[in-house]
């Protein structure tokens, strides 16, 4: 599990290619709400199932071998729900669906990324 700047990485890099896959969607002065809401997506769906460790990396109050079953377990809830999440919003909110599967993506990416990068600390 990478740290807290690959994951923040991940997430602009979403924005970026996002921002530039559906320029035709947030080009214009009235959609700075949409890019701002595409920016907070990717950042936040890529750092939020990590919180666990952010816990244990500002606290260090508890082992990090007592936190790891919760940090898994939180995997495993906000995964599915963060999936059907998106899904659903992409079926009721049809006119934003660049944001919401750009919000999926973050997941993706996420875990890709928690499964292939070996730790190294709490930035790294």
């Amino acid at each position: 599990m990478p740290g807290l700047i690959p994951h923040l990485i991940a997430g602009s890099a979403l924005y970026l290619i996002g921002r530039y896959s559906f320029r035709k969607y947030f080009d214009g002065a009235q959609k700075s709400t949409e890019r701002f809401l595409l920016l907070f997506i990717c950042l936040l769906f890529s750092v939020i199932p990590d919180a666990f460790l952010g816990i244990y990396y500002a606290t260090n109050l508890l082992p990090f071998n007592t936190l790891l079953p919760h940090h898994i377990t939180t995997h495993l809830i906000i995964t599915p729900i963060a999936f059907v999440f998106f899904l659903l919003l992409i079926i009721i909110d049809s006119k934003r669906k660049p944001i919401w599967f750009l919000g999926i993506c973050a997941v993706v990416v996420h875990i890709i990324m928690d499964q292939f990068i070996q730790e190294f600390g709490a930035l790294i």
